[in-house]
This record gives structure tokens, sequence and C-alpha cells, in this order.
């Protein structure tokens, strides 16, 4: 009777409408989606068109985006050690996860009376994460500033942030791991590509970033946390260092301007002083909101709110920035974007020092009148078709006449936009070069109107 409430429960919290906002010509909906949580730290969209959560005092979960029930993967609470701002952090799913069902997170543990980090990789298998191998460990940790976020980049590469650690002379050490951007082979080995020859050390000179997102246009952007000043929004390039402790923000004052001449910095594209707890970003790449179509969407702790990102033509320089959401949910620690467009944020509770279990919540946002996968008719005799599919180098699209013109987009599951272009023949090859082995959204666009999605699946094994 117990766990028919809990679904009950579940169901009504997925469906209840909170409030809604107008932007210049959309309306965004709101709604929480799941609550219960413990400090969700991360949320990502899943191959399984689930949200994968990691909750910070060491759960895995796979969380059901139409009904808000969560499906415990992996439990361990027991290994991880959890107090402040540690315990298990960031996440990433493999790519191609059909042919290699691999996850990797970070958690803080407790060795000797030491606080330490390490990076681990889990197989997912029948409902289950287990077999966890370790890729990293022993990276110096504390009750704060232990990063820690992760993508991995198109070349099968693991790239994660880790904090300073509260021992802020590390971050210009290249030969400690703490206060860096490092980068890692799926297997753990070093990349022979890395800027300082037998080191995974990728970039330095980093205080605490906690928010990383790669761009379609290739950019590697960053948030990271500054002390009382200076939280950055930065674009993250290899062998760069970064400034601190020496550099705060801009290399603006006379001993700053010193030591970013000296040591080659790489100043951040905007600061925040005071600051707002900056936390993760994403880059919003979907027409379902087309006001922020091309924007970074940038989580807040201290203020509470999301901050929309204006970049300028080439993604090199912040232009503008609007501010929305404040107060409405608490503290906003992730965030991540559904195939239609929609928009998931993980609550972190009141304030820094809320450690109540169990009250936090994923909320989502949503344009109402966008016809998105789940509402779009997939009837292959609509006028397209799609083949073969699954694709291995190449497939084939044929069109009615009256689909000339029209265009062609091809997204990734997490929202990215991997191919667009125009319908110009009843007759389309394409070619899957820039298409990994995985799950896409294939879609047809008349102007704001989705007119036909398929999914597409590529399997180049």
């Amino acid at each position: 009777m117990k766990q028919f409430l809990l679904i009950i429960g579940a169901l009504i919290l997925s469906t209840s409408l909170m409030a809604q906002i107008q932007l210049r010509e959309t309306t965004i909906d709101t709604a929480t989606l799941i609550t219960g949580l413990d400090i969700p730290w991360e949320i990502q969209w899943g191959p399984d068109d689930h949200i994968w959560t990691t909750e910070r005092y060491g759960r895995i979960s796979r969380i059901n985006p139409e009904t808000g029930i969560q499906h415990v993967i992996l439990d361990i609470s027991d290994q991880v050690f959890q107090e402040g701002e540690s315990g298990l952090l960031g996440m990433v799913l493999h790519p191609d996860f059909d042919m290699h069902p691999y996850v990797f997170t970070a958690y803080t543990y407790m060795v000797s009376g030491n606080i330490k980090e390490k990076i681990v990789r889990y197989e997912y298998d029948n409902g289950q994460l287990a077999d966890e191998f370790v890729l990293l460990d022993n990276i110096q940790g504390n009750t704060t500033h232990d990063g820690c976020r992760m993508i991995i980049l198109p070349d099968q590469t693991l790239l994660f942030s880790t904090g300073d650690a509260q021992n802020q002379p590390a971050a210009q050490n290249l030969e400690h791991l703490s206060g860096k951007f490092l980068r890692l082979n799926l297997d753990g080995s070093i990349p022979d590509d890395n800027p300082f020859p037998d080191n995974p050390v990728y970039s330095f000179g980093h205080r605490n970033a906690q928010g990383l997102y790669l761009a379609p246009n290739g950019i590697i952007y960053s948030s990271e946390h500054g002390p009382s000043t200076d939280d950055e929004l930065n674009i993250i390039e290899p062998g760069r260092n970064y400034g601190w402790p020496e550099v705060h923000g801009f290399c603006d004052l006379p001993d700053e301007i010193t030591f970013c001449d000296e040591n080659n910095v790489k100043e951040p594209l905007e600061a925040w002083t005071p600051t707002i707890a900056t936390s993760d970003i994403v880059y919003y790449n979907h027409e379902a909101i087309p006001e922020w179509q091309g924007h970074i969407l940038l989580t807040s702790l201290k203020n509470k709110r999301l901050y929309v990102m204006t970049l300028n033509e080439d993604g090199t320089e912040v232009v503008g920035e609007e501010q929305l959401f404040t107060n409405w949910w608490g503290r906003l620690r992730d965030i991540c974007i559904g195939p239609s467009g929609e928009i998931y944020l993980a609550t972190n509770g009141p304030s820094w020092s809320n450690t109540e279990p169990f009250t936090h919540s994923i909320v989502k946002l949503w344009n109402p009148d966008y016809v998105g996968i789940e509402n779009t008719e997939t009837d292959k005799a609509g006028g397209v078709k799609l083949f073969p599919n699954p694709a291995t180098v190449s497939f084939h699209v044929e069109v009615v006449p009256q689909m000339i013109g029209r265009q062609m987009k091809i997204y990734s599951m997490e929202g990215k936009l991997m191919i667009d272009q125009t319908i110009d023949s009843l007759s389309t090859t394409v070619n899957t070069q820039k298409l990994s082995s995985g799950v896409f959204l294939f879609q047809v666009v008349s102007g704001q109107k989705t007119v036909y999605s398929e999914k597409l699946f590529i399997n180049k094994e």
C-alpha cells in the first residue's frame, strides 16, 4: 500500500503545474517532476529517455520524466564520504551507451583520516550499476572545493574538474591534481596529446569549477566559483593557466596584470562581483524555446536563479544577460535538456547550510506550444521515409514534393544539434561522419513547427 501511494504521489507531482512565465513570444510552463531527493548533484538525459541523477550522499538513479518515478541503480552511501560540499558528484554516460554501457562518476571517500576523491566507471546491466573500475584516485579532497563536473569529448577522452580542496597554491602546481581540469582516456590512461607529457592536467589555476559543457561550436565552456568576488564563465583551452589564486576574475589589478603577462593566463568571458555561486551550465541549442536558442543557461546557488547568457556570433564574448526564476525553487544545482527542448533543474534547498535530507527536487520547464517528439505524428507514410534505420556510414531520406525547402535536423538525445540542412531534392543521402554510434532525433521542420520526427539509430561497429 505504501509503495502504491508513493507511485500515485509521483504521478501527481509530475503533472502539477506550478507557474508560467512569458518570454517575448514563448510561454514557459513549470512543474515539479519529483521531490524527496537528497541533494541531486548531477542530472543528465539518458539514452533510455530517462533522467539519470546522482545524489550527493551516494546514490545514482534513473527517473522517468513522464511519471517522476525513481529507480535506484546504485547505492554506495557506505563508501562515499559526504559532508559540506563533498560526496557523490559529477557523472557522464558513454556516448555510445548501447555498445559500451558505462557510467563515469566522481566521489569523495575517507582513507586514514584524509578526504580523497576518485574517478570511477561502472557498467550498467540488468537495471543496475556494478563492477567499479577506478580510473584515478588519491586526488586531494575536502569538505568544500572538490569540483567535479565531467564530459566525454568527441575523441573519446574524459574531461573533468577538480577543486583546489582549500589548498590554494596547489592550483598552480602541475604535479598536484587539485585546482585543475584533468583529461584521461576512458580506461584511465593519459592521452598522448595532453598538453603536459605523461600528466593528466589539461588546464590549471582553477578554484572550483562546477559547470562544464561542450557546445556545438566546439568550444568548452565552464563556470567557476570565485571567493567573495569574481565568479567566472570561462572557455577551457589545453595548457592554459586560469590564474587562481593569483588572479581573481579579469587581469585588472597591477599584480594580476604582471602575473597574467608572465603566465599566459586565460581571462574569463564574464565575472560576477559579488559572487552568484555559479553552478552547472548548458548550451541551449533547441528551437522549442527560440529566445534561448544559441544561449548559455547557467544555474546559480546564491542568487537562486537561472541566467541566460547571450554570446556573440563566434561564441567568444558575452554580449547580454537575463536573470529568471529568482527564488522560485531555492538554490539551483544542475540543469539538463530533454530531446524536445524541455529543461530540467535540480534544486538544492534554500541555503548552503540546508542539510535536511530528502527535501530537494527536480523541476521541469517547457514550451507547451512546441510540437516535439512526444506529440508528433511519425507515420512513415506521412511524406518522409528514412532508411536504413539503424544506419552505419550513411542513410537515405525520401520525401514528397511538399517537403522540399523544409529543414532536416538531427539532434543528439542531449539536445545538441548535429546536422541542419535544407531538403532540396526528393531523395537525399546523409553521411554519418558527424555522428557517433548511438541514438539521435531526426526531425523535419517547417518554420517553428516540427512536421516529422523519428528516432535515428547509428551503429558503426
